[in-house]
């Protein structure tokens, strides 16, 4: 039997505009501002339908490229089941003429974030870590976490909302099975949380700290680092110097929060992160539609007073009525007799 063996690892070079992969056609290569990631982005066409747009994520031949393969291999069923507009997830793979690997991310999904950064105002960036939050408030809901969080995977979308490429996503690990630890894709070292480089399963403590990370990077700035990309430490009123005291001491705590050392002292979860931002944006907590839905507690107490007090009336005015009425029944009894007399 003749000795097997994968191509050696390999970085994927540029693409050529038009290479078709599959149905899909490659338009252009797109900037996500990361040097550590495991690939390159292209957007693309649908080779018969044209207005059918995808990105395309070619993979370098790598440990972290077979990750990304591995993972979508093993969860692409269940990932087609994820629901959230702001989270995209692959649809189909393949491999390259020269052997690199890819994802289809069907849509349009706009482009990565990072190069379109300096744009934004701090407000602005705010309110897409709240929405990235709020997004993964929905994929805990289906039973799904961001275990790997590399910042080439957050977009913004065409509308202007944040878009997360959920190649990191992964199923809540089951706490109890030691064998449980979770696929890994080997994201950018500075987004990992201290117990998962030693071993530990993604949880929603270790999705915080990543959390907490990008939240930096996009609110404080990046460098680059032997290691890849990473926030810069400092305070978050260093590059705002317009933004009050109160404010920086606010905003830095709630980094700080997010990124403590011990998963016991981050920030609860990513909804806790959100109501936190939303709060220092003075939006306050968000609230679901069933909690709209209902009045306010303190209006329980009032209506059911006042609903009392309406039996209390009605019953009230049915005794009147009885007593009216025994006290006209012996007024005719004893005029009746009088009336025979009359007879």
């Amino acid at each position: 039997m003749p000795n097997l063996s994968l191509p050696p690892p390999a970085a994927a070079a540029p693409l050529d505009e038009g290479q078709a992969l599959g149905v899909w056609r490659l338009m252009k290569p797109l900037p996500d501002g990361e040097q550590a990631h495991a690939g390159q982005w292209y957007s693309a066409h649908h080779a018969l339908a044209t207005e059918q747009q995808a990105a395309v994520l070619v993979l370098d031949r790598s440990d972290q490229g077979a990750g990304v393969m591995l993972r979508y291999a093993d969860q692409a069923g269940d990932l087609a089941g994820l629901q959230h507009p702001n989270i995209a997830v692959p649809s189909d793979s393949g491999v390259t003429p020269d052997a690199h690997p890819y994802l289809i991310v069907e849509g349009r999904h706009g482009a990565p974030l990072l190069p379109q950064l300096s744009a934004l105002g701090l407000q602005q960036r705010i309110e897409l870590l709240v929405q990235l939050c709020e997004a993964l408030r929905s994929a805990h809901q289906q039973g799904w976490l961001l275990a790997e969080l590399d910042p080439a995977m957050i977009w913004l979308g065409p509308e202007g909302g944040v878009r997360l490429m959920g190649l990191g996503l992964a199923r809540i690990p089951d706490p109890t099975d030691p064998f449980d630890r979770g696929l890994s894709i080997g994201a950018s070292p500075a987004f990992v949380a201290p117990e998962r480089r030693n071993g530990a399963p993604p949880t929603l403590a270790s999705e915080v700290y990543g959390l907490g990370a990008l939240a930096r990077g996009l609110i404080c700035g990046w460098e680059d680092t032997p290691r890849g990309l990473a926030p810069r430490r400092g305070s978050a009123g260093d590059p705002w110097p317009l933004m009050s005291g109160a404010q920086q001491i606010r905003l830095d705590a709630l980094l700080r929060a997010a990124m403590a050392e011990s998963p016991e002292l981050r920030t609860r979860g990513a909804e806790g992160m959100a109501d936190e931002l939303r709060d220092w944006l003075g939006q306050g907590p968000q609230r679901s539609a069933a909690e709209m839905a209902e009045p306010p507690a303190e209006a329980g107490p009032r209506r059911a007073w006042w609903k009392r007090w309406l039996w209390l009336g009605a019953a009230a005015g049915l005794a009147l009525l009885v007593l009216s009425a025994r006290v006209t029944e012996p007024q005719a009894t004893t005029a009746a007799p009088a009336g025979q007399r009359q007879g």
